[in-house]
């Protein structure tokens, strides 16, 4: 693919008490730190900040960095908090900066941070800030790689923008945040509540989101085991307070997902199948859905992780249509309430004369009613030739996603031709209320 997978969020979840079933979404990564910012693919530092912001070396100051760099590796390697905090800047500020991130690195499990300096910024802090922070300082882009130990089978990678501070003749780190356009590390954020089981991990900034997230997510282990009864994988959530520290984590504009209850996406905002995935919860949305809402959502999301949806571009109403056979198929909700949009639209429009195309889980005026004809298109596979089959069919289509049509022929013995007159006069049973 040359575009990142961007699946809309459907705004159907009234009935569910508030916000919006979301689908798996990938948010690209913004272009890599070496193209940013000038440096070369070698990693060797290549510009020089200007006299007046830094009156050390250039060349020296970089190579003092890159060894605090390798200092914090090795003492995360060990297991080593006061190592790692050693090498940040003694003002207080810094030092309570530091030990929040290794506090949360540890609770997370991640046992190596891998970070390689790119390229200082010749323009990274006002004259303000050199005043404040008192020293030789200077910003610049770290790619770094990490993964949660016995959870990720690869490495998230992002660039972070590190602030260093030279200090006489040593050069400490005073702090360290997202860099523009990336996905911001968890672990960047406040304190950390990590819940963890056999096979979830919840990582939130507060106590409440970390209790809910993790009930719900070892539900949403036992939804989708009773559809795919071979996954055996794990689920990762995070929990931001606020919309801002979401906007981070997903390397979102501000409000781009303001009708958002919670996100599927990999953890760097690549398209690796084999990056860390995590499903995100927008706590202004996600916080006022009830207990069969939340339960939903998150049982939707986690289908499109256990199944490796996250990445593949395959048509949404597959897509969604099977996460919300998992996620609406979990809970006790009669076909009134689920199917209301699209009994609504029917009644007031007639039948749809084809599957929802993918044009239509991005108009807002049929994003809701979209999603409920995915899914009861889902269910009448089910219902016509047992869920046996229609899990053989969603995977071949997972592994052969412009290739539909042939999936329904393989595995179902049919056409979408015939699937959507199928669909359609079950359409019409469910609006006529029998």
């Amino acid at each position: 693919m040359t575009e990142s997978v961007a699946r809309p969020s459907s705004n159907r979840a009234r009935q569910w008490a508030a916000g919006a079933v979301i689908v798996g979404v990938v948010v690209s990564s913004a272009a890599v730190a070496v193209g940013r910012s000038g440096g070369s693919d070698s990693g060797s530092p290549s510009a020089t900040p200007s006299t007046d912001a830094v009156n050390v070396d250039a060349g020296v100051r970089d190579a003092k960095a890159i060894a605090v760099l390798s200092a914090q590796e090795r003492a995360l390697a060990r297991g080593s908090q006061k190592a790692y905090v050693q090498t940040w800047d003694q003002r207080s500020a810094a030092q309570r900066r530091s030990a929040t991130i290794v506090g949360n690195l540890s609770a997370l499990r991640v046992k190596a941070l891998h970070a390689r300096y790119v390229a200082a910024d010749n323009v990274g802090l006002s004259s303000d800030e050199q005043r404040r922070l008192g020293g030789s300082a200077w910003t610049a882009d770290v790619d770094v790689a990490w993964r949660l130990q016995g959870v990720d089978l690869a490495d998230a990678r992002t660039t972070l923008t590190y602030t260093f501070v030279a200090r006489g003749q040593k050069v400490f780190v005073a702090d360290v945040t997202g860099a523009t356009g990336e996905h911001e590390p968890i672990w960047l954020l406040g304190p950390l509540d990590v819940r963890r089981s056999d096979r979830t991990v919840v990582a939130a900034t507060n106590r409440a989101s970390a209790e809910q997230l993790d009930e719900r997510l070892q539900q949403a282990v036992a939804d989708v085991h009773r559809v795919l009864p071979d996954w055996h994988g794990h689920l990762v959530s995070y929990g931001p307070s606020t919309q801002d520290e979401f906007d981070r984590l997903v390397a979102a504009v501000p409000r781009a997902y303001s009708g958002i209850a919670a996100v599927t996406t990999t953890v760097d905002g690549s398209r690796d199948p084999a990056a860390p995935i995590a499903i995100v919860a927008n706590p202004t949305v996600f916080d006022g859905l009830g207990p069969i809402g939340s339960h939903v959502v998150i049982s939707h999301e986690a289908t499109h992780v256990a199944t490796g949806a996250t990445t593949v571009a395959m048509p949404l109403w597959v897509a969604e249509g099977f996460a919300d056979y998992v996620g609406v198929g979990s809970v006790d909700v009669p076909l009134r309430v689920s199917a209301r949009a699209a009994i609504r639209d029917i009644r007031n429009f007639g039948l749809p004369d084809e599957l929802p195309n993918d044009a239509a889980f991005r108009a807002r005026s049929a994003v809701e009613a979209a999603y409920e004809e995915a899914w009861l298109a889902i269910r009448v596979i089910a219902r016509d030739y047992g869920q046996g089959r229609l899990v053989a069919f969603y995977e071949d289509v997972v592994r052969r996603p412009n290739a539909v049509a042939r999936s329904l022929r393989d595995n179902l013995g049919i056409t979408e031709q015939a699937l959507t007159r199928t669909w359609q006069t079950y359409l019409r049973t469910v609006a006529d209320g029998r």
